[in-house]
């Protein structure tokens, strides 16, 4: 299997995961918190972030694209089926608290900001890793320096 069938696999799973998740964070968000709901999507799309970014930074994109896509449009038809059952099983055992538009409005701009911020989380892993190499790579250069230093001063001692 190719890196990129890899990066496709895993984006289609966190994808459907989070299809079914996203309606029940939207619901969490309206009856049971919304620091709660907004922290579960939150770790949802670092544990995909960080999972696919262990592939190229171009597979990381791509499956970050496709999870997000799948996740969103799969997510939205579910939710309408979803709601009505949500709706129905919380009037029964408790109050249903339903958002309004602005609430609406407010959890749709928190939950596209948080999907969308595993672009940025990817950016800094890459970023990170780049630094890293690049601490090594000075590391190695500095000590092929060092060691090419003291050999140029005996070959001259040698010469005299």
């Amino acid at each position: 299997m190719t890196n990129i069938q890899k990066v496709i696999k895993y984006s289609l799973i966190y994808g459907f995961i989070g299809a079914v998740l996203l309606p029940f964070i939207h619901e969490s968000y309206a009856n049971i918190g919304k620091t709660f709901s907004l922290l579960v999507l939150a770790s949802l799309v670092l544990v995909m972030t960080i999972r696919l970014s262990a592939f190229s930074f171009k597979e990381a994109i791509l499956g970050i694209t496709v999870t997000l896509a799948v996740s969103s449009v799969l997510g939205a038809c579910i939710y309408l089926f979803v709601h009505n059952s949500v709706v129905d099983f919380l009037e029964r055992n408790s109050k249903y608290f339903a958002l309004g538009m602005t609430g609406h409005f407010r959890y749709y701009t928190f939950a596209s900001l948080i999907l969308l911020s595993g672009y940025a989380v990817c950016l800094l892993i890459f970023g990170f890793k780049g630094l890293i190499r690049k601490f090594k790579d000075n590391q190695t250069a500095a000590k092929s320096y060092i060691d090419n230093a003291f050999d140029d001063v005996s070959l001259k001692e040698d010469k005299q």
